[in-house]
């Protein structure tokens, strides 16, 4: 690990949680302004002070799980399409391309209104087959004044109505009684032998170590439960970002009967020596 990234982690955790948000809408304010005043602006994509679903850039990331979702996701382009935390459109601008007009279909829900809202303008106008629906879920990171709560939420669509479900950097902002939940959610809408491709920050055995090493790009330094199950990084907001036992999310997988073909893609973000993307990801089908 390079001296800069070590620095970029380390300034990670001293700044709080809501400083850093504030800190980057105004940095991200200030690059639109000047891709508008330069002429530079990317037209169909959204501005950047409105991507609050990570750091990357935000085509490339959204081009790269594309080609993840149909190498190793099974997605085919007739399928219809559940988007759990749809943000605001990162993997239904190159979904949306690449969809069946005539016989695929995309779901997303988010709980940022910012995101469905633009998701709504920019690209169900465009595609029809393309629908946003806000949910006012509470997580204290992304929607403190949400008014449901996660573990009781029930998705808003019928049971067996997907064929591919994806969920990327979502489990990663989320705690266990909620994941249990959304996995048991996820079961009844998945259709017989529909397919799973959701995103973690699994805690294998290389990644703990690493972790200890101090050489991963998170150092998930706080224990939630008693059974270290569940480890975070930002003490005073858990949902910043979490991470889970790998046996714990494999056995949440088989509680839920979507454990099939099961397979884990590790990620960068462990400083791992054949990392794939950069959170972990997993792959399954539904019996």
């Amino acid at each position: 690990m390079s001296f800069l990234v070590k620095a970029k982690r380390k300034f990670k955790y001293i700044i709080p949680t809501g400083v850093k948000k504030a800190m980057k809408y105004c940095l991200y304010s200030l690059q639109d302004f000047w891709s508008f005043a330069t002429g530079k602006r990317v037209k169909g994509y959204p501005p950047k002070r409105l991507n609050f679903v990570g750091s990357g850039e935000f085509m490339k990331i959204g081009e790269e799980f594309l080609k993840h979702f149909k190498k190793i996701g099974g997605l085919k382009s007739s399928n219809i399409v559940l988007d759990i935390g749809s943000g605001i459109g990162r993997m239904a601008l190159p979904l949306a391309r690449y969809m069946d007009t005539n016989k695929g279909e995309y779901y997303g829900f988010d709980i940022d209104k910012r995101g469905i809202k633009w998701c709504k303008n920019n690209v169900s106008t465009k595609y029809p087959h393309f629908h946003f629906e806000y949910v006012d879920i509470y997580n204290k990171y992304y929607n403190k004044h949400g008014k449901i709560k996660a573990d009781k939420f029930v998705f808003p669509y019928e049971n067996e109505m997907f064929d591919f479900v994806l969920a990327t950097s979502v489990f990663t902002h989320m705690l266990p009684d909620q994941i249990e939940q959304y996995l048991s959610e996820i079961k009844r809408v998945l259709k017989p032998g529909g397919r799973i491709f959701l995103t973690f920050f699994s805690l294998d055995k290389e990644a703990l170590q690493n972790i200890k090493k101090k050489i991963s790009y998170c150092n998930f330094g706080y224990t939630y439960d008693s059974d270290g199950n569940c480890m975070y990084s930002h003490k005073d907001v858990p949902e910043a970002e979490i991470g889970y036992k790998e046996k714990w999310i494999v056995d949440q997988l088989k509680k839920a009967d979507i454990s099939e073909e099961l397979e884990i893609y590790h990620g960068r973000w462990s400083g791992g020596k054949t990392p794939y993307s950069y959170q972990d990801i997993i792959c399954a089908r539904k019996k």
